[in-house]
Formats: structure tokens, sequence, C-alpha cells
């Protein structure tokens, strides 16, 4: 594990406040500084800005302690709707408090757990927070939902069509079809690696080919390639304006920042139910603190968690990786190559080598040097990059980071499962294991709650639930298919039933 003690060089009331000068009230730049600033709307219907660069808020208020308290009460829906409000102007016309609350309502609608996201204790100090209540069993099901519906919301309101470019890694290509299947005014086309080319899973595919047959607004196309691989030509065709303009094109990878608020949202959530006896202010202080773990791949999560600490959330943040660990050798060395090798892994959402979203995380370390982040992207195409040490310092005490080998992943499953009786899948199993090896290097009287986010349901990845576990794919099956009553859950259970018969049959003829 890289990167500082949990305590701050100076009081967070200050260190997590807005790192930059504020910009326009309610509105989005350019981390490239190339592009007029935005506002919600436009910045949605962008994706990227013109520049070629994604966008972050141009100022951002810190939630008062008295508001934090009155947070503290809300359903997710109702948290979600209160977040993204401070990010849209009161007077925006195109979208309302009504509307807002009518796109969260929808959003959440299909989710098989009444309260979005749930907590789930793995000892006395460190907890999962659940995000993958969703149809697709994934933590992008949030973000997804929300930003399909703000986006169909904006296209009748303007009378305007979308075609959404998604490349995915696993989990965000089944997460964006299924928010916008059926949507008028959307039309999206999802690339992704096929089996053989990366560690893709047979649900993460089905889902994907499932719902492009069914849908006739859907689009599918596998690629003979890593998932970097296939970005190349995304990042290129958005980088055109003239032909990003005549085709309507639009994006809802992390760039988009409707996915960036509600990951926003998922921290506040999760910190607030921690219970308060957990939360132990640091000598000194009388702020109640926490780690959030983050399993990253292309460090959309690890980005909304910078936003948080800006906004006031007392949290330090542990980027966790996998053996794809450009992220990792960023924070612990400074240093970022380009070119580098796709490894495929246990867990193939996460295995990225080029996490895109580092450009805004550089944004808000330089204090919102637009020149800089323009420097260092020049640098990374041509090679690689360094960082000064003033911006490595600005991170490395809020972010500590970590990689961890598919051996120790598929024993934190194990071992988990045997303590507790909890199937991690494998993303979040890397996150407990970093959050597991920072704990053994603390003191006792130096550490604080630990937070993990909770990326899929273990039944997407029952290969490695059979592999963690030694065991037949029907067993792995077995184990996986909790809890009882999810219809989510259920829905993928009975897939995976079908599946799991006929290979089976298919051994024995």
């Amino acid at each position: 594990v890289y990167g500082a003690p949990l305590g701050y060089p100076h009081s967070p009331s200050t260190a997590l406040l807005c790192c930059f000068e504020a910009g326009p009230a309610m509105k989005f730049v350019s981390v490239l500084g190339g592009a007029e600033p935005a506002s919600f709307s436009e910045a949605v219907l962008n994706g990227w800005a013109p520049d070629g660069g994604m966008y972050w808020p141009a100022a951002v208020e810190p939630v008062s302690p008295r508001t934090l308290s009155a947070w503290e009460s809300l359903s997710y829906p109702r948290l979600c709707e209160e977040v993204l409000k401070r990010f849209i102007a009161a007077d925006d016309p195109d979208v309302t408090p009504l509307d807002l609350a009518g796109i969260v309502s929808a959003a959440f609608s299909s989710f098989g757990d009444a309260e979005v996201v749930s907590l789930r204790p793995l000892s006395d100090e460190l907890h999962v927070a659940e995000l993958w209540h969703g149809p697709t069993l994934a933590f992008k099901d949030l973000g997804m939902s929300v930003l399909g519906r703000t986006l169909s919301h904006l296209l009748r309101r303007r009378r305007q069509r979308l075609t959404l470019l998604v490349g995915t890694s696993g989990d965000t290509g089944s997460s964006a079809m299924e928010a916008v299947r059926g949507l008028e005014g959307i039309e999206i086309l999802v690339l992704y690696p096929l089996q053989g080319c990366s560690s893709i899973s047979p649900v993460q595919e089905l889902q994907m080919t499932s719902v492009a047959r069914a849908a006739s607004n859907v689009h599918l196309i596998g690629v003979e390639g890593s998932s970097d691989d296939l970005d190349v030509p995304l990042e290129r065709a958005f980088r055109d304006a003239a032909f990003k303009r005549a085709h309507r094109l639009g994006s809802v990878n992390s760039v988009n920042v409707v996915r960036l608020l509600v990951q926003v949202v998922h921290y506040f959530y999760a910190y607030l139910r921690l219970p308060e006896g957990d939360l132990r202010p640091p000598e000194g202080s009388s702020e109640r603190r926490a780690r959030v773990a983050v399993p990253c791949g292309a460090g959309g999560h690890l980005a909304a968690g910078l936003l948080a600490q800006q906004m006031g959330l007392p949290i330090t943040l542990l980027a966790a990786t996998n053996a794809n660990d450009a992220l990792h050798r960023l924070l612990a060395t400074g240093e970022l190559r380009a070119h580098g090798t796709v490894s495929q892994t246990a867990s193939p959402s996460m295995d990225i080598q080029v996490p895109y979203n580092v450009w805004r995380l550089l944004f808000v370390a330089s204090g919102g040097d637009a020149a800089a982040v323009r420097g260092w992207q020049a640098d990374f195409g041509a090679g690689g990059l360094t960082l000064p040490p003033r911006v490595r310092e600005w991170l490395r005490v809020r972010v500590a980071s970590a990689a961890v080998d598919d051996a120790l992943t598929l024993r934190t499953m194990l071992e988990t499962h045997q303590r507790c009786g909890y199937l991690l899948d494998p993303h979040t199993a890397v996150g407990v294991a970093a959050a597991q090896i920072a704990a053994e290097e603390e003191s006792c009287a130096a550490r604080v709650p630990t937070l993990c986010l909770g990326c899929a349901h273990p039944i997407k990845f029952l290969p490695t639930v059979a592999a963690a576990f030694g065991c037949s794919a029907p067993r792995a099956l077995a184990l996986a298919s909790g809890p009882a009553g999810h219809r989510c859950v259920e829905a993928s259970s009975s897939i995976e039933s079908a599946r799991t018969a006929r290979a089976i049959a298919a051994a024995h003829t």
C-alpha cells in the first residue's frame, strides 16, 4: 500500500475545500481548458467537451455540517436529488426541481432492493456498500439509470436525437444498454472485447447480446482487442468536433458528468449510514472520518471520491487496482507510462491500463491548471508523464493505493465467505483485500472505519467463484444465487441455471 496515514498535514475543514479558483456558478469546465464553460444540460448532452477534454464543476460549494446532518435521514433517491441540485442552476429551464424528482424516481424503480444501496458489515471496521442492486447487478446501473432518463428528458425538451458511443470492459455496456433501451431519441452503439481477447464473463456478454436482440435502438459490436484498444477509435471520434457534431454523438461512460455526480452520492450515502460509534474523530478534532476503498478501472469512482472530498466529506481514498496497475503506479511513483500491456485478470471490468479519468484527477490535484493537464497529456502520448512534487504531495495526503493480484483476489473471496458467510464478486474483493492490507500496516490507534464500494453481484462471475472455492459450476451457482426474493438476482440465476444445464448436457453427449 502506498500513501500517507489518514491524518492531513493541515485542517480537513480547509484541506477538503475546492482546490482551485471557482468559475461561473453552476457551470462545468473542460479539464483541457479549450472549451467554453457549459451548463449542466450542455455538459450532459456533450459528454466530452468540444476540445476533447472531460468536464469538471467550475465551482464546488462545501456541504455545511448542518446540511450533512439533515442528509442522514434521506433515502438514496432523495439524497441523489439533493446532490444533483447543487450542480444545476436554480433557473435552468431544461431541468427543473420537479423534472429532477421525476427522473430520479423513475431511474431506481426497477432496482431489486427497496433501499437501492445497502451497507453490509464484514467486521467492526470494514463495511461493503452494495451498489449492485440494479437490473444488470453492477454499480454502474445507479449512474446509468439516472443518465439515461436525463438524456431522454433533455432530448424530448429540445426535440433532438443523440447517438451514444460506448466502449466497455464488461459492465458499462450492459448497464448502458439497459438504461436506454426503448428510450425515445436515443440510439446506442456499444463496443466490447470478445471472449478470448479479454476476461469478460459469459453473463456479462449475454446481458449485452440479449438486449441488443430485443431493442431496436441498441447495437453491439464485438472487438478483437482489449478495452484499451477499442477506446482509441472512440476517443478519436469524440475529439473530431465536426464529426461529433454531424453525427450527434454523446457518451455515457464515466466521462459523462451525470455518472460522476451520481457516484458522488455513493460516498455520502454510505458514509452517513456507518454506525455512529464507528466514526472516531482524529485527535484534536470533532470531525468523524472514514476511509473508502475504491476498486479502480477507468478511475471514475476515484474522481467522484475527490469531488466528495471537495464537497467536505471527511474521507480519505484507497485506490485498489488489479494487475493492471497503471493508476496505482501513478499514485505510488508519480509516473504514468503509455502503451502498457493489458493483462487478463479475475476482475475483468478493471482490466484497463489507460484510466482516462486520470485527467480529472490531475486537473484537481494541480489546482485546476488546464495547461498543465494538456502538457501531461502530450507527454503521455509521447511515452509517459512524470508529476511534479507538489502534485504528488497533494494526491499523497488524499489518496493511498494498492495493487492486488489474482491469487489474493480469489483468497479474499474464499476467506471472507468462510469468516462471515458473505460472497464478494472479484472486483469488490480487490477493494476488500486492499483495505485489509492497509489496516495491517496501521497501528490499532490509527485505524478508522473503512467502506469498500461493492461493484457487482458475484453471480455475474461464476467461473471466478468456482476457481476461488475449487468447486463445480452448479455449486458456484448455488453459492452466488442469494439473496432470495431479489428480482434482479433471480433473473440472472435463471439464465445461469439454464446455461449451466446446457453445458453439462453438452459435456455428456
